[in-house]
């Protein structure tokens, strides 16, 4: 792991993560992990927690770079994310660590990533990469994950859920492919859902720039919400 990653992310980081516990016996079992977007844990991830622990599952949102670090400036949150993303052992290592001190006594627990942005690509590495991931669900993420060097270094009993924007001009007609072809090439259970009229930070309601792309689309939301609910019960 390089210096600068370590800098970044670890050295004297201390982070708080916001947990919320489900109330359903059935669904205890079942831990939720929320990846944020390259703005760090904000409201709006703790609101996906709460939505999340009121269908019962425990969900824990994560604090990506610790207390008082989050980015604020555009540049400064692309280049935290450009560091973030920029090799795949040292990424993949501070998912493990991050997931791992999100979910207390790990073991035995069905963990289930959920991501929106930066955040949907992380649940998508998350997934892939960590084997003790169930599933993985990204709402408008970047198709760019990195890929396992091979099949037997892959996570593939992980179900895959993604919800893009048709019009995400982020995520390419060839980039969905692509991975399509890929999670068929590791025999993976995925799913992926184009929403028309759609385009990037759909769930957001604080995006609001359509000249860049990014607009919130309540709509396309609440059918997410939905696909998300859905998804959650099948690992009861």
């Amino acid at each position: 792991m390089s210096q600068t990653f370590e800098s970044i992310f670890n050295d004297n980081v201390k982070r708080v993560h916001y947990q919320v516990d489900g109330l359903s016996s059935e669904k205890s079992h079942i831990q939720v992990v929320i990846w944020p977007t390259f703005s760090g844990l904000t409201d709006f991830e703790k609101g996906i927690a709460d939505r999340i622990a009121s269908l019962g599952f425990s969900a824990t949102a994560l604090d990506l770079y610790g207390i008082d670090q989050n980015p604020v400036e555009m540049d400064e949150k692309m280049a935290k994310m450009g560091a973030l993303l920029a090799e795949a052992d040292p990424l993949h290592r501070l998912l493990n660590e991050l997931t791992q001190s999100a979910c207390d006594a790990i073991h035995g627990k069905t963990i289930v990533h959920v991501g929106f942005c930066l955040g949907g690509r992380l649940a998508l590495e998350a997934g892939l990469h960590l084997e003790n991931s169930a599933g993985a669900v990204s709402f408008h993420g970047l198709m760019s994950f990195f890929r396992a060097q091979s099949a037997e270094k892959a996570n593939t009993k992980a179900k895959i859920l993604v919800l893009n924007g048709y019009d995400d001009h982020l995520v390419t007609n060839e980039d969905a492919q692509e991975a399509k072809r890929y999670w068929k090439s590791l025999a993976m259970d995925f799913q992926f859902m184009d929403f028309s009229n759609t385009v990037h930070s759909f769930m957001l309601p604080s995006a609001n720039n359509p000249e860049h792309g990014s607009q919130y689309n309540p709509q396309t939301a609440q059918r997410g919400y939905r696909y998300l609910a859905n998804f959650l019960e099948e690992f009861i």
